[in-house]
């Protein structure tokens, strides 16, 4: 309290400055000399423009159109420089339209997002990989781009996609090595209908890897998204093209072992539950065995 006291009383002693070009007054503190404050009115999804990079002595990606803050409100907010010192932001270009495949967090690598700007929807590619930490005696410098708006929904998949890169399950390479070319079909499928299929997902047992000469059970879920009636009739086509061409997909890698196919069906996503989920591993498109990820905890 003291210390906003005195900050108060500078501000009133320090001399009025005019601007010579407009006339009027200059602020005794600029942006720059402020403290960090847990008012501030930067949030997660808030938008850094790229007028402001050089501001804030950002020059490592000139090609990115903007930056985004992705971390969590509580951590922007927080005033104890020691303890928050930085921002995380991920840089993000603007796109004429988006990939399905790259939409509702199924890439884990990739996020195509939409925002609201001047009430049109504008899109944009994040990428995993291109992040920094910005540091708040540096990003008090400058406020949000408020051109740009983030919807609740938008903010749920961007959330969803930051913590997915974290808890992504790599299957057994034993599983791999049988279901090479069914994933390479599960991969086109989804792809190909990356409009209407929100997810694939897997169950097998079990968990471990196994000899060749021992089975895996397995089962497969495909969600799809419920905004139009001809969705459900792709996702369960897909469902019955998976268990007609399972045999002939798996011949392919015979010499790798065998994996029964117990169960692949079609899941609105209003069906598939939470427990369903947390029971469930995800397929991504991008999905990679242990052998070139190390495995992790899912959460």
């Amino acid at each position: 309290m003291l210390a906003l006291m005195n900050l108060i009383m500078k501000w009133f002693l320090k001399p009025l400055k005019l601007n010579p070009q407009s006339g009027k007054i200059i602020a005794p503190f600029s942006n720059a000399e402020m403290p960090w404050s847990r008012d501030t009115t930067w949030r997660q999804g808030s938008i850094l423009a790229q007028i402001d990079f050089q501001t804030v002595d950002l020059t490592e990606e000139p090609d990115a159109d903007l930056a985004i803050a992705i971390s969590h409100d509580c951590d922007i907010a927080n005033d104890k420089l020691d303890i928050e010192p930085a921002v995380e932001f991920i840089f993000a270009c603007i796109k004429d339209t988006h990939n399905g495949n790259c939409t509702n967090g199924k890439n884990p690598r990739t996020l195509h997002l939409d925002y609201i700007s001047d009430g049109k929807t504008v899109y944009l590619e994040l990428v995993a990989s291109k992040r920094l930490m910005l540091k708040k005696n540096k990003l008090r410098k400058v406020q949000p781009d408020k051109a740009y708006e983030l919807n609740a929904h938008s903010r749920q998949i961007l959330q969803s996609w930051l913590a997915a890169r974290y808890r992504r399950h790599a299957l057994p390479n034993s599983l791999v090595d049988r279901l090479k070319a069914v994933l390479k079909y599960i991969e086109e499928k989804g792809k190909k209908n990356s409009s209407g299929i929100l997810s694939f997902h897997l169950s097998y047992e079990p968990k471990e890897e196994l000899s060749p000469e021992e089975p895996y059970e397995l089962s497969i879920s495909i969600v799809y998204i419920t905004d139009e009636p001809k969705y459900e009739k792709m996702a369960k086509e897909i469902a019955n093209s998976l268990k007609t061409e399972f045999p002939k997909l798996l011949a392919n890698t015979k010499d790798s072992g065998k994996v029964d196919l117990r169960k692949c069906e079609a899941f609105s996503e209003m069906e598939f539950t939470l427990r369903d989920m947390r029971e469930m591993v995800e397929y991504h498109l991008e999905h990679v065995s242990y052998r070139t990820e190390p495995s992790g905890p899912v959460i």
